[in-house]
């Protein structure tokens, strides 16, 4: 009792070093046991893919390449030490011949997937932006001829995974490597899904803009656009910058707070002869393309043409905010494909602003006042991009220029590795 009573004086007289002492030990606990669990998980997934690695293959058969290609800059930096920790070692345990390629600047993955020798898969290791350009590299190399086009996975190693979240949803550390070896394990199991494509054209084109992107998650234009781009001014805040930024950004004139545009969009299309062009010459088909049959089970769709399809609505926008989300990140029963396109309010005061930006930081619904589904639209800005005032879209969380564009959903357009609780 003694000794109690005498310990429990020296913390109320020393209570600055015991809170100290506490916060290092709480902190060592937790880094000890996180690493652990880490180190546990990895031993269990290893062991998994190694089952694969022993398996036989015909005598006359490779085995199969894997071509990954890694953004050395995404995540400040981290990407590539996250991939030879918590993916590397799957790959290579599952006996395939893993060939990394390094991107050396923005744009430099849709070069490297025209350049590539032959390959089974693509995985893409980085954020939205280098699978974005990846897809893009692919299907403008193929003019979107992709009969028996190799499957691409994503390992989420950006700042923003919006597709590979969807697919491996992420969290803390622990919950973070998760999903880096279930999206690893995907490849290695080759569980596959098709997925929507958002194709985006310059409908006032010069020549070097001819040339189409291609998306998989959407489209933000606004204020809050804005403001999450500029996230990263407010490093010094640590985990508060996504928040602070709707705080000091709420006055600023220079943020999108008026979206001015005239809008044509065509209602979604379960499918017919209008919406989908299948291309079917494959004598232009590519090192990456492998021959496979036409498997379609819509073919009499094909014979028909839906008058939604061909219909046209215009309207006229005015708002804050406005998105075109994909149904890749976004959950949808229903089976007819489709683009979402939220438009928020009109106008926003201060507070509004950042209690509508902390609502976004949190995975919450921000509210919308109008929401449109459709196929294809069309969008003509009254405010483009100028050298006196910048105006910009994102897209898959990529920077562009303000300018007038058509946006075309390719439904179940191209495979990408999955979880088989996805297939």
């Amino acid at each position: 009792m003694a000794f109690i009573v005498r310990t429990a004086k020296k913390i109320r007289n020393n209570w600055k070093k015991s809170t100290f002492a506490a916060v290092v030990l709480a902190y060592g606990y937790n880094w000890t046991k996180e690493y652990f669990q880490t180190q546990e998980l990895m031993r269990v997934y290893c062991q998994k893919a190694s089952q694969f690695g022993r398996q036989a293959i015909p005598v006359d058969k490779a085995p199969k390449t894997i071509t990954v290609i890694l953004n050395p800059s995404a995540n400040k930096r981290s990407a590539v030490d996250d991939f030879e920790k918590y993916c590397a070692p799957i790959l290579h345990l599952a006996g395939f011949i893993v060939n990394v390629v390094k991107t050396e600047s923005e744009g430099h993955a849709k070069k490297l997937v025209q350049d590539l020798s032959n390959t089974d898969a693509i995985v893409v290791a980085g954020g939205d932006g280098t699978l974005c350009e990846v897809v893009t590299g692919l299907l403008r190399r193929t003019e979107e001829n992709t009969s028996g086009l190799v499957p691409i996975g994503v390992l989420p190693l950006g700042r923003n995974n919006s597709v590979a979240t969807s697919f491996f949803p992420g969290g803390n550390h622990l919950v973070k490597v998760r999903s880096l070896v279930d999206a690893s394990m995907a490849v290695v199991e080759e569980a596959t899904k098709t997925v929507d494509v958002m194709k985006v054209e310059i409908t006032e084109e010069s020549e070097e803009d001819s040339k189409p992107i291609y998306a998989l998650s959407g489209l933000k234009w606004g204020a809050f656009r804005d403001a999450e781009v500029s996230k990263d001014k407010y490093w010094y805040y640590g985990s508060l910058r996504k928040y602070a930024t709707y705080i000091f950004n709420g006055y600023k004139t220079s943020l999108t707070w008026k979206v001015n545009a005239d809008i044509i969009y065509s209602p979604p299309c379960e499918g017919c002869l209008n919406c989908l062009k299948k291309k079917t010459n494959t004598g232009n088909q590519k090192w990456f393309q492998k021959f496979s049959k036409d498997k379609s089970s819509d073919q009499h769709l094909l014979k028909t043409v839906s008058p939604l399809c061909v219909t046209e609505y215009q309207t006229k926008i005015e708002t804050s905010n406005f998105v075109i989300s994909t149904s890749n990140i976004l959950p949808c029963n229903e089976n007819i494909p489709k683009l979402h396109l939220s438009i928020g309010p009109k106008s926003l005061d201060y507070i509004g602003f950042v209690q509508q930006g902390w609502k976004f930081e949190k995975g919450q619904e921000t509210d919308i006042e109008e929401k449109v589904e459709a196929r294809v639209i069309d969008i003509k800005p009254n405010d483009t991009w100028s050298a006196e005032k910048e105006a910009w879209f994102s897209i898959d969380n990529d920077n562009f220029e303000v300018k007038p564009i058509k946006i075309t959903l390719l439904p179940k357009f191209i495979t990408m590795f999955c979880k088989k609780d996805n297939i």
